[in-house]
């Protein structure tokens, strides 16, 4: 290669990696056997991996389950995988992660790259935001069911988004896939929703869900979305 296109190349791969390292997305890239290639600064506030680690399969880097399951999924697919997923280490964080495949134009896997945005403050605010958008539009703190009074304070943020999943009608098992918990800590949240809400079964929550988000606008049901 000629010293002037070298020199070229050198210098797009220095912007690039700059343009990287100045993301606040977690990004981290991997050849095809899913060593690290790359890290950059938010990957090391995200997940805990620094430029140290590069070299190392990714098995062995990533301690938190649900992302290796994540990785492990998106490894047996040729499209991107993206999913929510709450890690515990090293803080505890709400993710929204895609793990993408790179191959070259002839369609060889070269590699895989992991992305992965903080949300936690995002829905933290939403929900914030939503409940009192709730209590103003209602014109009081609480809502009457079939005659009887629905105390909305004592929800805690996650009973709010299990209520509004309930309300567009998910399984039990499509909330918790969705929420990532077990099927017995969402049991235990509806149980609370129902005591909290003086409601009798989940088909009434469900029918309370569905009134609550009628009686809203749709910046109330955006903020509670995804």
């Amino acid at each position: 290669m000629p010293r002037k296109k070298r020199v070229e190349s050198i210098c797009y791969d220095c912007l690039i990696r700059l343009a990287f390292e100045g993301l606040s997305t977690a990004i981290i890239l991997t050849d095809e056997k899913c060593r690290l290639i790359f890290v950059n600064r938010a990957a090391h506030d995200v997940f805990g991996v620094s430029s140290s680690d590069v070299g190392r399969p990714i098995q062995q880097v990533l301690s938190d389950f649900s992302l290796l399951a994540l990785w492990s999924e998106a490894c047996q697919r040729d499209e991107p995988v993206m999913g929510l997923v709450k890690v515990m280490t090293p803080k505890e964080r709400l993710l929204r992660v895609t793990v993408g495949v790179c191959r070259t134009r002839r369609g060889t896997l070269i590699g895989r790259a992991l992305l992965a945005c903080d949300v936690t403050e995002d829905r933290k605010v939403a929900l914030e935001v939503t409940e009192e958008l709730a209590r103003t539009l209602l014109g009081r703190k609480s809502l009457s069911f079939n005659g009887q009074g629905q105390n909305l304070d004592a929800l805690t943020p996650m009973e709010w988004r299990i209520l509004k999943l309930l309300g567009k009608g998910l399984s039990n098992q499509e909330i918790a896939n969705e929420l990532t918990i077990s099927l017995n800590t969402l049991r235990t949240h509806l149980k609370n929703i129902y005591r909290k809400l003086n409601l009798p079964n989940r088909n009434a929550a469900i029918a309370f869900a569905a009134q609550l988000h009628q009686r809203l606008p749709e910046v109330t049901v955006t903020l509670l979305g995804e």
